[in-house]
């Protein structure tokens, strides 16, 4: 119900009236992407609190004159222009006065002193790099599904995950690239490279559609992960029915809200008076949000039915208080036992798969405003909020306050 009326609210771009509130047109958007709906959510935010509308236009409405009429009809208070599915150029100087911000400018002239708002490429690699570095293993990959010629993002995981593995003085396979490949023949070049890579071996695919391939070429070769390869993808596009939802694939999942959020905040500090100076050349970040485990992270050990219960207990469970000593008593072998085969078998400790389950639950309530943040300790089963604030620090480099605020 909420998100219908989402849609229902950005689908009217009728001329603006002395009784209409202000409009943001965002250029670009896709309704059907889970990113672009979460980033929509992010802009519909932050222009609800200036009291302002938000209307759309989808990739293939954005040629210029198509842009140019609705601007003319809108007159909105800024824009926020996709680059990904944008099918024309529209540079800054397109938009005159108005205030303009790019999610992914292209790598030209035209483009060098506009605002914009990019993810921090190398976060995600380190993030997915921690994860997988959880069930030690003997060596690394990552894989692009495209060639990276024309996506300095894609570049940029690939470039800071080679640097992990270089830093932990691990070997990195990376897939080789070719520039003209239709999907079956690269296919059957990602199973002849999966199959040459060691045993146990930790692939980092750079978003859902190269875990996908790299998983369907596991299985081709009778190597699904987990059991022969963990396998950890981004941006967890987990929108049931989506083309991009990856059910059995740990992805990490990237603060998109927030870059939405972002975009339409620099359109209202270009709009106050203290936005004066920030008319161009304004570059904010954000990074991502947290890991979506699911099977492919799952470890290599024996699948023991034990196990994979304790796994489902922890889900259920871990925001009640649950501890791994609690959790190791329901089950009829010793503590030290239990912990080597859970860690065998998931990748990583229990403590780790509980702290994991509860900050999961952690960022969902600070992204409800009303919800006071002192009550949550409690709701995720920490012991004290001291415990909590430290963790959360420590994993976010920010308080839970200052980082609710980053998001109003």
């Amino acid at each position: 119900m909420r998100e219908s009326k989402k849609q229902n609210s950005t689908k009217t771009a009728m001329p603006v009236t002395p009784h209409q509130r202000p409009v943001i047109l965002y250029v670009g958007y896709e309704a059907h992407v889970p990113l672009r709906r979460r980033r929509l959510d992010g802009i519909l935010r932050c222009a609800k609190s200036h009291g302002w509308e938000v209307a759309t236009l989808a990739a293939l409405e954005s040629d210029p004159a198509t842009v140019r009429k609705t601007i003319k009809q809108l007159r909105p208070v800024g824009c926020i222009v996709e680059c990904w599915y944008a099918s024309h150029d529209l540079p800054p100087a397109f938009f005159g006065a108005i205030p303009v911000v790019y999610f992914n400018p292209p790598e030209r002239r035209a483009w060098r002193e506009a605002a914009a708002v990019a993810c921090d490429e190398a976060a995600v690699a380190e993030t997915a790099f921690r994860e997988l570095s959880a069930g030690l293993p003997p060596c690394y990959a990552v894989v692009a599904k495209d060639p990276t010629r024309r996506a300095p993002w894609a570049r940029e995981r690939v470039a800071a995950f080679r640097a992990c593995c270089e830093k932990a003085g691990k070997v990195c396979h990376v897939f080789p690239e070719l520039n003209r490949e239709d999907d079956d023949a690269r296919l059957r070049r990602t199973e002849r490279w999966v199959a040459a890579l060691p045993i146990h071996c930790a692939i980092f695919a750079v978003n859902d559609p190269a875990a996908k391939l790299v998983a369907s070429a596991l299985s081709a070769i009778g190597r699904p992960p987990p059991l022969t390869a963990t396998l950890v993808g981004a941006d967890a596009a987990s929108i049931p029915g989506d083309a991009r939802h990856t059910p059995d694939l740990s992805s990490v999942r990237i603060d998109y809200e927030h870059s939405g959020y972002l975009a339409a905040k620099i359109i209202a500090d270009k709009n106050s008076h203290r936005g004066a100076e920030a008319q161009s050349n304004t570059l904010s970040t954000y990074g991502p949000l947290l890991v979506e485990r699911r099977n492919s992270t799952r470890g290599h050990g024996r699948r023991e039915p034990s196990i994979m219960k304790a796994v489902e207990i922890i889900r259920r469970e871990a925001c009640e208080g649950l501890t791994a000593a609690k959790l190791a008593s329901r089950f009829p072998v010793s503590r030290k036992l239990f912990e080597l085969r859970f860690r065998e078998a998931v990748g990583h400790s229990v403590l780790n798969e509980i702290l994991h389950v509860r900050m999961t639950r952690v960022f969902d309530l600070l992204t409800r405003p009303d919800f006071p943040i002192g009550a949550i300790a409690d709701f995720c089963g920490f012991d004290s909020d001291r415990e909590l604030r430290s963790l959360f620090r420590a994993r976010t480099g920010t308080s839970m306050r200052e980082w609710r605020q980053a998001r109003r």
